[in-house]
């Protein structure tokens, strides 16, 4: 009986050691493999830590600064991927260790080996939204650290002087998570009934004041600020059934529902059930709320920034469509000189999807890429700058942003403004020989010197640009695409007649010659217009193909002989466009 009780502790004991060595593969995978890029290279360069003096005090100034001054230490070292996944694991498993030990005094759950990693799971997915922080997965930690730090209190008869004393420090490194410790600490006087616990409670309501007081006295940020900082609520997007913030309360509702069911008995084969079956199902639904999408647009940013345009053409094919995928597939397609061939093989949706809309703090840092690499860098470095303050997405200031003014200042010659930025790049630990680095490896675009323009309507600043460069072969395409997106036949008609020849072509590029052959049809013209425009016989016989088609009666059979030969035309846009334009309709852009 001895031996049997001994083997029986010992597969206890075991269990948890196999499934942590496998959860600590899983959140390699998750980080390393399936979300490389938005939980490292995106985090990593939406913020700045810097080695300064002000840097410091400018956290210290905001509740939970401290955690959030560790977590941006932290944060640049995800300039290395693995040194990324191996701090990743350790905050897991660090909450993981953490949790363990306040299900331990709560008394909960000591046959089941799953409760204690369910808040750690659940922060995997939470960690994936675009605005997400690791300071909150430290300042849950740090709270949890201080609930076990009450419960030790309690045994000084002095508690009722050194609970409320602890509470301003936790105040200061955790915020507003403050409030999970005081929660936790008044569930566990209440139901592990220990003397004087109805005085814990007292004491934890009265402590709820004392950081009102220190944020009255010291603190110059508001109340609400002062409520929520480093908690999940920071965000403007969070409400109750946000995966960020089910993650950040189940370290109190899983102790409440714990202390609920703590009478209930179950056998040790039920339970061993239970923990694996409710483990594969947290697992099957952190893996369903993977957004392969949003790390492709992420990866699309990167390779944007090192000029992997090939990439970006081979990640588009694995993305659903939307404006920010077709707005770098189409700077792809440019920059690899494939634009005016094969831009409608590729998804389609308008101008939104060629000059992306400024939304948010993504896409003016899109726009800044696009209109750096056409060499209009007073636009560029417009966005740029929007980018970083006029959105609360990032931490002001941040690595990319910055990374890029100072490349519009160096590509301007302007010395003084280059030398602000490098200078607070000096204080960064990858960043010190930014320009050098860049210079070297990947260069800088040329200048185009324009006008001033208060225009904000791109195919008007970019036929502007046209008139004083009309060498540009990269604002002529995309004027051109302008126009064509946007259906305007006679102004691209011009602009091709105005520029083409100013440019190397071998021949007519197929988009172009569709371009062609549709406005001779708009226009009612013989065919001595091909004289003029030789288009191949082999373009006008496809389109006059199409055309039969699309005047017969729409069958299935129809449409698929359409889908299957023509969606890669231009007049397939036009026909059957995926996004319905905001511009006004005329007669002849209905036509086809």
């Amino acid at each position: 009986m001895k031996s049997r009780s001994i083997n029986r502790n010992f597969v206890n004991e075991l269990i948890p050691v196999i499934v942590c060595f496998l959860l600590s593969g899983f959140v390699v995978w998750w980080y390393l493999y399936l979300n490389r890029y938005l939980c490292f290279f995106y985090r990593e360069q939406s913020q700045m830590f810097l080695f300064s003096r002000e840097y410091f005090l400018q956290h210290i100034e905001q509740p939970g600064g401290l955690t959030a001054y560790t977590a941006s230490f932290l944060t640049q070292f995800f300039y290395y991927p693995v040194m990324g996944t191996c701090i990743y694991l350790l905050i897991f498993l660090g909450l993981y260790r953490i949790f363990k030990l306040v299900l331990d005094k709560f008394s909960l759950f000591k046959n089941s080996f799953i409760a204690a990693f369910i808040p750690c799971l659940l922060f995997l997915p939470a960690s994936v939204q675009l605005q997400f922080d690791i300071a909150d997965w430290l300042s849950v930690i740090f709270a949890l650290a201080g609930f076990l730090v009450l419960t030790v209190l309690t045994r000084n008869r002095h508690y009722y002087l050194l609970i409320p004393a602890a509470i301003p420090v936790f105040y200061v490194i955790a915020g507003g998570n403050v409030l999970l410790i005081l929660i936790l600490f008044v569930l566990y006087s209440y139901f592990k009934r220990q003397n004087d616990y109805w005085k814990h409670i007292l004491i934890s309501i009265f402590s709820l004041f004392i950081p009102v007081a220190l944020w009255y006295f010291f603190y110059f940020i508001s109340f609400n600020d002062a409520c929520i900082a480093q908690t999940i609520f920071r965000y403007h997007d969070a409400h109750w059934l946000d995966i960020r913030v089910i993650s950040w309360s189940s370290v109190v509702i899983i102790p409440m529902i714990g202390l609920l069911l703590k009478n209930v008995k179950a056998g040790s084969k039920w339970i061993l059930s239970f923990n694996i079956g409710f483990g594969v199902f947290v697992m099957m639904m952190i893996v369903k709320l993977h957004k392969p999408d949003s790390e492709n647009i992420i990866k699309m940013g990167y390779d944007a920034g090192k000029n992997n345009w090939k990439n970006i053409l081979a990640v588009s094919k694995k993305s659903s469509i939307s404006p920010i995928n077709c707005f770098y597939t189409n700077l792809a397609l440019q920059k690899t000189g494939e634009m005016a061939e094969k831009m409608f093989k590729y998804d389609q949706i308008g101008m939104p999807g060629l000059i992306i809309d400024m939304e948010d703090s993504f896409s003016c840092q899109a726009k800044s890429e696009l209109f750096y690499n056409l060499g209009l860098i007073n636009i560029a470095q417009q966005y740029a700058f929007e980018s970083m303050i006029g959105y609360t997405n990032f931490k002001e200031p941040n690595i990319r942003n910055l990374k890029r003014l100072l490349e519009c200042a160096v590509v301007k010659q302007d010395n003084n403004l280059a030398v602000k930025y490098e200078k607070i790049l000096e204080k960064t630990l990858f960043y010190k020989d930014y320009v050098k680095k860049q210079e070297v490896i990947y260069g800088f675009p040329s200048l185009i010197k324009t006008k001033d323009m208060l225009s904000r309507d791109i195919p008007e600043i970019l036929a502007s640009v046209m008139e004083d460069n009309p060498g540009n072969q990269a604002v002529f395409e995309y004027l051109m695409a302008c126009y064509m997106l946007e259906r305007e036949y006679e102004k691209a008609k011009n602009c091709f007649d105005r520029y083409f020849y100013n440019f190397p072509y071998t021949k007519i590029p197929t988009h172009y010659a569709e371009l062609l052959v549709l406005y001779k049809l708009l226009k009612q013209l013989d065919d001595r217009f091909y004289e003029q425009y030789p288009v191949s016989r082999e373009i006008r016989e496809r389109f006059d193909m199409m055309d039969v088609l699309v005047s017969s009666q729409m069958s299935k059979k129809i449409q698929k002989v359409l889908e299957d030969g023509f969606m890669d035309t231009y007049w397939f846009y036009v026909k059957f466009p995926l996004m319905n334009l905001q511009t006004i309709q005329k007669d002849e852009k209905n036509i086809y």
